[in-house]
C-alpha cells in the first residue's frame, strides 16, 4: 500500500467485498440457518459496514451523513438482535459527530470523554427500549435473561471472562496450551469468581462456558483467550493491537476523508480484542488498522494515488 490511505482503504474495500460475497454464496454454519439476522450476526454485519463507509468517501457527501448513516445502521442492528455492532456504529456516529460539531475547539481528551459519555448513555437507554420490546421480540427475550442473571455491566453482556481471568490467574506466565486443557478446578473458581462479580447462582455456567462438540472452552475474547491459552508472550501481539486501535480512534481526523472508516474499525477492533472470538477475515482487517495507524504517526515517505 505504500503508506497511501487511500491504498489501504481499497484493500479494506476489497476485504468487505470478499466477505460478504464468501457469506452469499458459502457461509458457515452459523449463517446456514435461513435467518437474515443470522447472516447479519455471525456474517456480513462489520463487512457491510465498511463497504457504506467506504462508498461515502469516495463520493465526498457531506461530513455529516457518515454519521447519520451510521447511526441508522446502529439502530438497524438492534432490531436484527445484535448489539455489539450497534454500539459500535453508535460509538462511531458519537465520536465522528462531536469532532465534527467542536472540531478543534475542545482538546481530544474531551472528546474521548464524550465518546465514553455516548457508550454510557448507549449501555443505559438501550436495555430499556429492548426490554419494552421497541427493537423485536428476539433482542427483548435475551436482553430480559441476561437482567435475570446480573450480568455485570463492565462485561458488557459477555458471561465467559470470569472463566477466563480464572484460567490466567492459574497459570499466567505460560497458559494452558490449549483451552481444552482447563480443569474441573478452574471452573470452580471462575464460577465463584462470577458470583463474587455479581451473577446469579442460578447462572448457567456449564451451558455457555464449555462448548458440548469438543469440550472447549468458548473464551470468547481474543486478548484473553491468547492469554489464557498462550500466557503472556502469546497476549503481546493482541495487547499492541488494542493499543494501535485506541491510537487510531484517538487520532481519527489524521485520517482525512477516510476518518470515518478509520475510526469505526477502530471501535470494531477494540470490541473484537476484548469481547469477540477470531472471525472470517479478522487478520487482514487488523493488518489494515495498523497500516493506518503507522501511516499517520510514523514518519516515513508516502505516496498518495488516486483511487482507479
Amino acid at each position: 500500500t505504500g503508506r497511501s490511505l487511500d491504498a489501504i482503504a481499497t484493500v479494506l474495500g476489497g476485504l468487505a467485498a470478499g466477505t460478504v460475497m464468501f457469506f452469499m454464496t458459502k457461509g458457515i454454519e452459523l449463517t446456514h440457518t435461513g435467518s437474515f439476522p443470522d447472516l447479519w450476526k455471525y456474517g456480513i454485519a462489520s463487512a457491510v459496514t465498511i463497504l457504506m463507509l467506504f462508498g461515502l468517501a469516495i463520493t465526498r457527501l457531506p461530513r455529516w451523513v457518515h454519521p447519520a448513516a451510521l447511526a441508522v445502521l446502529g439502530l438497524a442492528s438492534l432490531g436484527l438482535n445484535y448489539r455489539s455492532h450497534a454500539l459500535v456504529c453508535i460509538l462511531a456516529a458519537g465520536v465522528l459527530s462531536i469532532n465534527l460539531l467542536f472540531g478543534t475547539r475542545i482538546r481530544r481528551g474531551w472528546q474521548f470523554a464524550g465518546l465514553i459519555a455516548v457508550g454510557l448513555v448507549f449501555s443505559y437507554v438501550m436495555p430499556i427500549a429492548a426490554r419494552a420490546g421497541i427493537f423485536g421480540s428476539a433482542l427483548q427475550r435475551k436482553t430480559v435473561d441476561q437482567d435475570g442473571f446480573n450480568v455485570p455491566l463492565l462485561l458488557a453482556g459477555r458471561t465467559e471472562p470470569p472463566m477466563t481471568i480464572s484460567a490466567i490467574l492459574e497459570r499466567p506466565l505460560l497458559g494452558w496450551g490449549s483451552a481444552m486443557h482447563l480443569t474441573p478446578d478452574v471452573y470452580t473458581q471462575a464460577e465463584h469468581l462470577a458470583i463474587r462479580m455479581g451473577f446469579s447462582p442460578t447462572f448457567p455456567f456449564e451451558l455457555l462456558w464449555r462448548l458440548p462438540a469438543t469440550d472447549y472452552s468458548a473464551t470468547h475474547s481474543i486478548l484473553l483467550g491468547s492469554w489464557a491459552e498462550g500466557g503472556v508472550l502469546a497476549a503481546l501481539l493482541p495487547v499492541s493491537l488494542l493499543l494501535v486501535c485506541l491510537g487510531l480512534v484517538w487520532d481519527f481526523p489524521r485520517l482525512g476523508r477516510w476518518a470515518p472508516l478509520g475510526a469505526t474499525i477502530a471501535l470494531q477492533g477494540v470490541w473484537d480484542l476484548m469481547y469477540g472470538p477470531w472471525q472470517y477475515n479478522m487478520i487482514p482487517t487488523f493488518a489494515c488498522i495498523v497500516l493506518f495507524f503507522s501511516a499517520t504517526h510514523f514518519r516515513g515517505s508516502r505516496h498518495d494515488p488516486t483511487i482507479r
